[in-house]
């Protein structure tokens, strides 16, 4: 235990997203006769208190904000300056942009000053300049990008159109990237299809009796998850003669709620998509939804997908970043065009009015996350990383 390697994780926000999750995922699970976790976070947010119940330790990062602001920057390197030389860790692991480069230049500064080094991974949860964002910004993204993998030893990218674009970066040996996608590393106690759907009527106000067909999804309302195409997409199903008494959930929380809302209630649709906000173990409750759907514009490889696939769901979501890698079309799931609600209107359809048929959907899907996507995997190749210090 004495000689066991501190592992700092640096995360920006403490929220539970896909990039937390991945943080939670390695920090509980990492041998702990070889490894000493701490997680270094903003806010105070449910990763903290998920990390606490597991007696991992959290450093937090005063005044986080996703908003870029230049002063709040250079102080959140002085922290994180600070917690590098105070900690002398032997590994410090990256898991989101704005840390990443303000982690990559403090670890790298600290270790003048210290005179330890520690070895610098940054992950790449889906590369930001991908965003739905104007030429310049894009073009100032990929700069930074390309500067946190000059000041990273190692780059993981979980996907393999992060790996590829990984490889076109100038002046950065292809050695630096390493390919090892997510895996799911708890087996999930499901609800049954009768309970999650109690469960979900008691937390929106849905109704069970009166709904044939119950479309799903658990994102963070944000542009990226490309929610509002599943508006417009949901709308255009209604509009149309069905016999089907279509209604939705979006469980999640995020800065895009007004504006949901406000396209829900311009569409008449309040009583057909309910927005549930955040609920603690979400996944347990996916048999409750007929379909899953993720409409993203922007994914690195989602947890929720794996989730999903998990529990067994037909699943539509957008043909973007990782997804797939996960998403083989009309074997294992259907994919859709990238912003694009009509395509994902008329693809929705297909399983709401041939159910029976697209549940080999699922199935398949389970079968991709036993052979392709598991936890032990990603867990063994990323501590062999680790312990090349």
């Amino acid at each position: 235990m004495l000689n066991r390697k501190k592992i700092l994780y640096i995360i920006t926000k403490s929220v539970w997203g896909g990039a937390q999750r991945y943080v939670y995922d390695l920090a509980t699970n990492l041998p702990k006769d070889k490894f000493e976790a701490t997680v270094v976070t903003g806010g105070e947010g449910p990763l903290i208190q998920k990390l606490e119940k597991q007696d991992i330790r959290v450093a937090k990062i005063p005044g986080v904000t996703k908003i870029v602001n230049i002063w709040q920057e250079l102080k959140s390197l002085f922290y994180l300056y600070k917690i590098f030389v105070h900690e002398k860790p032997d590994v410090v692991h990256l898991s989101s942009s704005k840390f990443g480069g303000l982690g990559a230049l403090a670890a790298r500064l600290s270790s003048l000053v210290s005179r330890h080094s520690s070895l610098v991974i940054f992950t790449a949860h889906g590369w930001p300049f991908n965003e739905d964002r104007n030429f310049p910004a894009r073009v100032l993204i990929y700069f930074f990008s390309w500067l946190t993998a000059i000041f990273s030893d190692r780059v993981i990218n979980l996907t393999r159109n992060d790996y590829k674009q990984s490889l076109g970066f100038p002046l950065i040996s292809k050695n630096k990237f390493v390919l090892i996608p997510n895996g799911v590393a708890d087996e999930i106690s499901f609800a049954t299809p009768a309970e999650a759907k109690k469960y979900l009527a008691e937390k929106t106000g849905y109704s069970p009796q009166e709904t044939s067909f119950l479309i799903g999804t658990i994102a963070e309302l944000t542009k990226n998850k490309g929610l509002t195409y599943l508006i417009d997409a949901i709308n255009q199903i209604k509009l149309r003669a069905t016999s089907h008494k279509l209604q939705a959930i979006f469980i999640g929380e995020g800065e895009e709620r007004l504006k949901l809302e406000t396209q829900i209630k311009s569409l008449g649709l309040e009583n057909t998509i309910f927005l549930a906000g955040f609920m603690p173990d979400a996944a347990k409750y996916l048999p409750g939804f007929d379909v899953f759907v993720l409409p993203s514009i922007k994914e690195g490889l989602p947890y929720v997908l794996l989730e999903a696939m998990t529990a067994g769901l037909p699943i539509v979501a957008s043909d973007v970043g990782g997804i797939p890698d996960l998403i083989e079309h009309e074997k294992s799931g259907l994919l859709v065009k990238l912003k694009d609600s009509f395509d994902l209107a008329q693809e929705l359809k297909k399983i709401i009015q041939e159910p029976e048929k697209y549940k080999i959907l699922g199935s398949e899907a389970q079968k991709t996350i036993r052979t392709k996507f598991q936890f032990h995997a990603m867990l063994t190749k990323t501590t062999y990383l680790y312990d090349k210090t």
